[in-house]
């Protein structure tokens, strides 16, 4: 499948089980970046030294188990929005609705389907937020006061848009969430006095 969105995109894929890693790259490898881990320690060094767009995580593994380390990925400020799919063989319907409540995006059942895995993949990568600079956020958040002000709601809700679309880092972007909730409600008044202190706090 051609991939021209996502072709430079990294996939860090953690699993105890090399069998299981050299399939997911043989799967993947055609349109992405592939980085193995056979284990968490090995993951974090990735996590640090590379740029990482997706995680394929098994479930279970010896030491720090995959749900550990999917808990550790929901309160870390640099990687908690770096989207997670469980790839396991425990695919109840009960253990795909836990690892959704901890914070995965998708459950890939083993043995793998090399079909439902480049599925997911692809449909993850193509909705994932991306990474905003300091500068980028700014501007942004400043044509949203303005147009909060203005009362353009046209122009609101493609700020809202796009800012739904970007995360900077967690402690702002639940501000953020507050400002595209108030926009969406069109309570103006209170967009602007919530940009002016992000912004302030830039």
């Amino acid at each position: 499948m051609s991939n021209n969105g996502s072709l430079m995109s990294t996939i860090l894929a953690i699993d105890d089980d090399i069998s299981i890693l050299t399939t997911i790259r043989t799967i993947l490898s055609k349109n992405y970046q592939v980085s193995l881990a056979k284990n968490v320690d090995i993951a974090k060094t990735i996590l640090q030294t590379t740029e990482v767009n997706l995680i394929l995580l098994d479930m279970e593994m010896p030491g720090t188990s995959g749900m550990d380390f999917l808990e550790l990925l929901r309160y870390d400020n640099l990687f908690y929005h770096i989207p997670v799919i469980i790839v396991s063989s425990m695919g109840t319907a009960d253990v795909i609705v836990e690892v959704k409540k901890r914070g995965a995006i998708d459950f890939v059942v083993k043995p793998i389907s090399a079909a439902a895995l480049t599925e997911k993949v692809h449909t993850v990568l193509q909705s994932t937020r991306k990474k905003i600079s300091k500068l980028g956020l700014f501007r942004k958040l400043q044509v949203l006061e303005i147009s909060s002000i203005m009362g353009k709601s046209n122009r609101v809700e493609d700020c809202i848009k796009d800012l739904e679309y970007f995360y900077y880092d967690k402690e702002s972007d639940s501000i953020i969430n507050e400002i595209c909730k108030n926009a969406k409600d069109m309570e103006y008044n209170l967009v602007g006095e919530k940009v002016k202190q992000l912004l302030a706090a830039l």
